[in-house]
């Protein structure tokens, strides 16, 4: 290797070395930093020209074994034999990126030897092509007089995918936007193209891509550079010799009139208004992000078009009360070779979209003349120096993400960490020129002849076409068939299911022994109140607030309070003036609403407001004034406002379903098992969805006003019955000043001072600082489950794939003996059992089982071609489990599975909040955690 550069980057306590390898001409990147959570990546850039999602395949069918690991599915295999933080691959629109992160050195070594041997020597064997990307097969595998179907791993995942009406129209715009290249097709595959794919392209696309010569690698953390250059010169460079890949992605060739293009979708039946569900927006090319002080400027100007109630763009379109929210893809977007901006509407009528175009036209011409005030500048540049100073637990893979996709492209990484530097040369030009933005606005949106006017409408016969035309598909496909082709088709998926079944030796694959899981807990010893961390500068404030006693028609409407606390503005100082003031001196105030299980009591719960927000340590005093002041005189009443957050509500909790969908059917299915679980279903479930679609579909306004201020006035000033708790994670020299600060906010809300509690008939008081929360659970009761619901329940929604669940009550929470034992439980019957089952068998993305604090055991899949069949391989593997059908080797490999996010590394601003939230001490963390590693074979057993 030669070196190209070395930097110290003092915004980030790192230095950072550019290499590259003289035989093959591969570049690394490696960032030294005093952080133990290391992470590598290795990049390809991956450049289809059609839409069959080759790459998208590939990067399945890499990780089904390799030449020195010629194992089934290494990649799930280590996932129970590593203590990775993170592990994944991922394909972009011209890119494909393997990377994983580790607290430990020897685990470094093995998940590096494996995802290296995965990537350049993969076995790329037929039958996992097959299996992960698409073959046709009987629609009962085991049956051949059933009908023969499309299935596929990436074929299913993928039908989910283009369901979900934003990631259509957001793979639309860049293909109608950028045509001439790889942007023009779906690297992810579309369903309709998957089936043209052959086993021999993709192993023509492995051999001219996953090259070295096109390769680049990242090392991020404390391990030595010289051992990560040996190593993968020794495992990989030496065996190739530098090539020209071919894969340089060329400039867009520019049009001289903009275009227009109009997709269809399928309806929404979870839209609060049927009649408007149309998209439209403009899209502009802009420069190339290898430049880097052009891409700052560019991502400025877009930020400061259309974040927060101050922007141009948010004023003349959200509150025009048009549409329901920005539309797909609105912003700026740097992870191609040419920047892109994009800005328009959702949830419009059809008739709107010309009216929409000209107020976009006139909203940047307006711009273009009057540029941005000064504090709306400085607010976005304090932004942007808060989230460089918060750390955050992934913070190396953070920075992996950020500059792989722009390195590639010619962008000079270590130059482009240097934001101090960069934002030095903004304000430098925002000084010798007040005209800067106003002249960049012109040249990048009106000058700028290469956008794109996209218009996406419902279609109700789009599924119906959809499935016409994949119907048609199979049967020309099937034509083509001989009798001799059909009996192939058979025997082919027994081959497969004979592969599947097959257990090859995992001790191939290298492992971490459950001796590395220490037994004793990683304490911080610290007090829950005030937390002394190395925070960078950077004070974080939390608070709990608990409500159990609102009234229950009151609690379908808590979420939304939250979600329009902090946005409301007050009696005093407007929501456009407030969000100023708020991003001028903190990272944001937010509020949530959440049920949590008492970790001693399944029917035990605490319902709470929580409230969170940072900011650098010398604007401590000014963010607790905001917070006084929202408490003290927060407006609800701006009818405007409040409806249009409703409609942004609405959109946005619709539009999560088919992405999420598998999280909904777990709250679906846990609803009536413990209130904490109803609770949260009841406020972040398929209930809350088709809740707000009602609201923001009524028309009576002035009663969710009502209730909104009812809501108010309990949390916020008469709910005498419960205990608000505050936590401060801050620097030493900073939490002085913290502390005093909070104190005086508390004051100012008249709940420091003395607490009042009702105990047994008499008054417990509580000084404010010895609020730490550690017995909060005590005071509250076991509630009766107040839901009734049917145990079978199907939820109609116009998508081409499943998302199933099935829950078991259990009653045994964080500190039942048995709680351990059935967390385990859960992990074998996923990796053991079910991943064969669900995904390699059934189809399936994916799906397993995970038993929860509050007693819950939750079986799931997710982008499913399946429904009653997974369902009854959530019942077969709990029959799997009472037959024992798993050894001690399985047992250690789940148990150092789990430890990989109980270990999992914490960053300063969240460490000793485990007693703040939970109330668990120490004492009861350390007594799970040993029976965790006890648990043996019998118990396993019994708790199934």
């Amino acid at each position: 290797y030669l070196f190209s550069q070395v930097e110290d980057i003092p915004e980030f306590s790192m230095s950072a070395f550019e290499l590259q390898h003289v035989k093959t001409g591969s570049d690394h990147l490696h960032l030294a930093r005093d952080d133990k959570n290391n992470v590598f990546s290795v990049s390809l850039r991956t450049t289809p020209m059609n839409s069959t999602g080759v790459a998208h395949v590939l990067e399945h069918v890499a990780l089904c074994g390799s030449h020195k690991f010629p194992v089934r599915d290494p990649f799930f295999k280590m996932l129970d034999r590593s203590m990775a933080t993170f592990m994944n691959a991922m394909t972009g629109a011209d890119y494909t990126v393997y990377p994983f992160s580790t607290q430990n050195e020897k685990d470094f070594q093995n998940l590096l030897s494996v995802y290296l041997d995965a990537v350049f020597y993969p076995r790329l064997q037929k039958l996992d092509f097959l299996q992960e990307g698409w073959r046709l097969e009987h629609e009962i595998n085991t049956d051949p007089d059933s009908p023969i179907v499309f299935k596929g791993v990436v074929f299913n995942e993928m039908k989910g995918v283009m369901a979900d009406p934003s990631y259509l129209y957001g793979t639309s715009m860049q293909s109608k936007l950028l045509p001439d290249h790889t942007y023009g097709v779906c690297s992810g595959g579309n369903p309709a193209n998957i089936p043209q794919l052959t086993w021999e392209e993709l192993k023509d696309f492995h051999a001219g891509h996953y090259h070295p010569s096109n390769a680049r690698f990242i090392t991020y953390g404390d391990l030595p550079l010289e051992n990560h250059l040996k190593f993968i010169n020794e495992k990989v460079m030496i065996n190739f010799d530098k090539i020209d890949p071919g894969t340089e992605v060329p400039l867009q060739s520019r049009w001289n009139n903009s275009r227009s293009a109009t997709i269809q979708c399928a309806p929404d039946d979870m839209a609060a208004n049927q009649e408007k569900q149309t998209t439209y927006s403009k899209s502009f090319i802009l420069p190339e992000v290898s430049d880097i002080f052009e891409s700052f400027t560019a991502a400025m100007i877009c930020n400061l078009l259309i974040d927060g109630p101050a922007s141009p763009f948010y004023k003349t379109l959200i509150e025009s009360g048009m549409g329901s929210d920005y539309s797909p893809m609105t912003g700026y977007h740097s992870h191609q070779k040419e920047a892109v901006f994009s800005i328009g509407l959702q949830g419009i009528n059809q008739d709107d979209a010309s009216k929409l175009d000209q107020i976009i036209r006139d909203t940047f011409v307006e711009t273009a003349k009057n540029g941005f005030s000064s504090e709306r500048i400085d607010a976005m540049l304090h932004r942007l120096e808060l989230q460089h100073k918060h750390q955050s637990s992934q913070f190396g893979l953070g920075l992996t993400f950020n500059l792989m996709p722009i390195w590639q492209h010619g962008t000079d990484p270590i130059q482009a960490l240097k934001v101090d530097s960069i934002v030095k040369q903004f304000r430098q030009h925002l000084k010798t020129d007040d005209q800067f933005l106003q002249k960049k606005c012109t040249e990048y949106f009106l000058t700028n002849t290469h956008h794109l006017n996209l218009t996406m409408t419902p279609d109700p016969e789009y599924k119906a076409s959809l499935e016409k035309r994949e119907k048609a598909q199979l049967e020309s496909m099937l034509d083509n068939l001989s009798h001799e082709d059909k009996t192939k088709v058979y025997e082919q998926a027994y081959s497969s299911l004979s592969v599947v079944a097959l257990q090859k030796d995992a001790n191939l694959i290298p492992g971490m022994p459950p001796y590395y899981v220490f037994r004793q807990y990683n304490r911080y010893e610290t007090p829950v109140i005030t937390c002394v961390q190395p925070t960078n500068g950077v004070t974080y404030f939390n608070a709990v607030l608990p409500v159990n006693g609102l009234r229950g028609d009151l609690m379908p409407y808590l979420p939304l309070f939250c979600e329009v606390f902090t946005q409301m503005g007050t009696h005093t100082t407007d929501y456009v003036t407030f969000s100023q003031r708020e991003d001028l001196v903190t990272g944001g105030l937010s509020a949530s609403a959440t049920s949590s299980c008492f970790y001693g009591d399944s029917m035990t719960s605490e319902t709470s407001v929580r409230l969170s927000s940072h900011c650098l340590d010398r604007n401590v005093s000014s963010m607790f004034d905001l917070w006084g002041e929202l408490f003290r005189e927060v407006n609800m009443n701006d009818t405007t406002r409040l409806q249009t957050l409703i409609r942004q509500r609405a959109q946005e909790l619709a539009n999560s379903v088919s992405f999420s969908g598998h999280l909904f059917a777990m709250k679906s299915a846990a609803r009536p098992l413990a209130p904490s679980a109803g609770y949260s279903e009841q406020f972040g479930g398929l209930t809350q969805v088709n809740f707000m679609k009602q609201i923001a579909d009524s028309d009576d306004i002035d009663d969710i006003i009502m209730k909104l201020n009812e809501i108010a006035l309990y949390v916020l000033r008469n709910n005498k019955d419960a205990v608000s708790r505050f936590a401060l994670h801050a620097t030493p020299h900073a939490m002085s000043e913290a502390t005093t600060s909070l104190t005086k906010f508390v004051e100012n809300i008249q709940l420091s001072d003395v607490v009042g509690k009702k105990l047994n008939g008499t008054t417990l008081k509580v000084p404010f600082q010895s609020q730490t929360g550690y017995f909060f659970f005590k005071y509250l009761f076991s509630i009766n489950l107040l839901f009734s619901i049917p145990n079978r329940t199907f939820h109609d929604l116009p998508l081409p794939v499943n998302f199933t669940s099935m829950c078991i009550a259990t009653n045994t929470p964080y500190s039942h003996a048995d709680n351990p034992a059935l967390r385990l439980l859960a992990r074998l019957i996923t990796t053991k059992f079910l991943h064969k089952q669900i995904r390699e068998k059934g189809g399936a993305y994916g799906g397993g089982a995970k038993h929860g604090d509050d007693g819950i055991f939750r079986f799931y899949s997710y982008r499913d071609p399946n429904n009653w069949k997974t369902i009854q391989a959530f019942k077969d593997g709990v029959k799997w489990a009472l037959n024992g059908d798993f050894d001690q080797e399985n047992i250690d490999e789940a148990k150092l599975a789990i430890f990989q996010s109980i270990d999992s590394p914490v960053s300063p601003c969240n460490r000793g909040l485990n007693i703040f939230n939970s109330g668990l001490y120490d004492v009861t963390i350390q007594q799970h955690r040993d029976r965790l590693l006890d648990v043996a074979k019998d118990e396993l057993v019994d708790v199934a």
